[in-house]
């Protein structure tokens, strides 16, 4: 039986710089009957204060805190890269069959304000969104209201690409797999203020780079058309087709899993308190960005979901029991999540990456969106899981690229 481990901060460590600070202005008060003037502090001084500030808040885990002393090493790892990268928030979770076996916080969602980071936390989780679009259109070939290979023509007879070849033969598995044809940076022809009919169109209009199926392009423009035409095989309009993905993601996923605090809407995020601001670190001192995120992101599908690492540790638990929920609900079929699961062109599947680390299979995903990057991987044939979620591309991009094979490879080591 699993345990929850949510490991609370045992020591604040006051920090070098602070302290040297902090005796400064003691030796100022003790010298206060002096005449001159305190000598300026050093120009660089706030911004080292910020930083290991930051740092002070993350959370040493000890090892013995688990039975699973993998689990305890690969938190060290992700601590310790937090404090090397100068990383201000970080949420993991850990799941295997049985549950999360640690839900924590490192560092903060919001630096001037000084909030902690939990568990709870919501962080755009970018690109690890297509996952979950590949799984919806999955719960739809189980019922048989679609196949992998329907042209998708047949959903939409309205739907074009370029070529009518292409548009008479492109399908669900095409369009998930990255192999479409549609171009990568297609998407710099949307305008402002772009709407689903935009996507669509882009879409008729862009040069294909092969026939489907030929060349891998990794694509939010194919993988949107996937989500939302399968709101139209759900039943959805053509008009309404962005929230028409929502009501879908809604009823398919996140409500039979509990995630009741994930929203692909900002808005609502926003009204949670415990929401995270999105950081750079380029210039050293953590720097709040501005998003650009909409409510009507017309690409939602292929990634616009906000969500804490406890909620997206549920998803993860019900993957790595082969489409059971935590409840005993089935949401998809283990012969569906086979089909996502098999490589196809640049070792892509159907909404993930696959690899091989230590001989063990890693199925995994990463994310970016606005200053946010997360990771989500699983070792299925091990039935264990996580979730990365990281407030800062600059500081994180390297560790959310990087751990799903460190996972694998600490996982491995201790078997």
């Amino acid at each position: 039986m699993s345990a929850l481990f949510e490991w609370k901060i045992r020591k604040i460590r006051t920090p070098i710089n602070l302290r040297f600070l902090i005796g400064i202005f003691w030796i100022g008060l003790l010298l206060g009957g002096c005449d001159s003037p305190p000598a300026a502090t050093p120009a660089e001084a706030p911004v080292r204060v910020v930083q290991e500030t930051t740092r002070a808040l993350s959370v040493a885990v000890p090892a013995a805190q688990t039975d699973e002393k993998w689990v305890g090493d690969f938190a060290v790892y992700i601590q310790n890269a937090q404090e090397e990268g100068g990383i201000p928030g970080i949420s993991l979770a850990v799941v295997n069959r049985d549950g999360p076996v640690l839900v924590q916080g490192y560092g903060l969602r919001d630096v001037a304000k000084g909030l902690p980071v939990d568990g709870d936390t919501l962080f755009h989780i970018g690109s690890t969104h297509k996952s979950m679009t590949a799984l919806l259109v999955a719960t739809l070939v189980d019922e048989g209201a679609l196949g992998w290979d329907t042209p998708v023509i047949e959903i939409d007879p309205d739907f074009a690409l370029a070529d009518d070849e292409a548009t008479a033969t492109v399908t669900f598995r095409h369009l998930l797999s990255m192999t479409s044809g549609i171009p990568d940076d297609a998407e710099d022809d949307l305008p402002d203020d772009t709407t689903v009919e935009d996507v669509f169109a882009v879409a008729a209009e862009a040069g294909l780079l092969g026939a489907p199926g030929e060349v891998f392009s990794y694509s939010n423009i194919s993988a949107s058309l996937a989500g939302y035409l399968a709101a139209r095989a759900a039943g959805s309009d053509a008009d309404d087709l962005h929230a028409g993905y929502a009501r879908l993601l809604q009823k398919r996923l996140l409500d039979p899993l509990g995630m009741k605090k994930s929203t692909v809407y900002v808005t609502e995020a926003r009204q949670n308190s415990n929401h995270s601001l999105a950081y750079d670190t380029s210039g050293g001192a953590p720097e709040a960005l501005e998003s650009e995120d909409q409510d009507d992101d017309a690409l939602a599908p292929s990634g616009s979901l906000k969500a804490g690492a406890r909620e997206m540790g549920l998803y993860m638990q019900m993957l790595v029991n082969r489409g059971v929920t935590p409840d005993g609900t089935r949401i998809v079929s283990e012969k569906s999540l086979a089909e996502m699961w098999t490589p196809l062109l640049e070792s892509y599947g159907l909404g993930w990456e696959m690899a091989k680390v230590d001989g063990q299979r890693l199925v995994s995903h990463t994310g970016a969106f606005d200053g946010f990057v997360s990771v989500i991987g699983l070792l299925p044939e091990e039935g264990v899981g996580f979730v990365l979620l990281v407030n800062d591309e600059e500081g994180g991009g390297d560790l959310t690229d990087a751990a799903a094979q460190e996972f694998a490879k600490i996982y491995s080591e201790s078997k």
